[in-house]
């Protein structure tokens, strides 16, 4: 059975952070399925993304995210941009289902070569999937393995730290 997403905001769980002051977590497993995922699409000369899936959660000091999945589907990539194709929707939203974790929290993707940015249309991408909701982005470059995490509120994107957890 399909998990059933509302438009209404869940109950947001209490519980303290791990490092006070870092609002994002995500799992050392995920980190290394995403750079694996970003490696194989620089032999391809292609850019990579997916979805991350996980847990928005507050403590005293406001809203987190703990990341424990990431997800991808077919892509339709080239060396400067990349997106879902129609056909893997299904696949996509298939594989969300299978995940540890209630939220879709972030999304990822690579550059090849250009460094770890929010480049114009990765901010209309993510203000189109998040809007000024808990939502983070992070960004690949397996060029040079670089990655940095990004939030994109009204203030525009801010690097945010990453701790990655075991």
């Amino acid at each position: 059975m399909p998990k059933i997403l509302s438009s209404d905001t869940p109950e947001v769980e209490f519980s303290p952070r791990p490092v006070k002051g870092v609002s994002f977590y995500v799992a050392e497993n995920v980190v290394a399925a995403m750079a694996d995922h970003a490696d194989r699409g620089y032999e391809e000369n292609k850019e990579v993304m997916g979805l991350l899936i996980g847990y928005i959660l507050k403590d005293n000091d406001g809203i987190y995210v703990k990341v424990a999945d990431a997800v991808t589907s077919d892509l339709d990539a080239d060396e400067a941009s990349v997106r879902f194709t129609q056909e893997g929707l299904e696949g996509l939203f298939d594989s969300i289902d299978k995940c540890e974790g209630d939220a879709v929290v972030g999304w990822y993707h690579s550059h090849l070569g250009i460094g770890c940015y929010l480049s114009d249309v990765d901010i209309r991408t993510h203000v189109g999937i998040f809007g000024d909701e808990t939502g983070f982005a992070i960004v690949i470059d397996p060029s040079d393995s670089t990655i940095a995490t990004f939030s994109c509120g009204r203030e525009g994107p801010q690097k945010v730290k990453m701790i990655v957890m075991s």
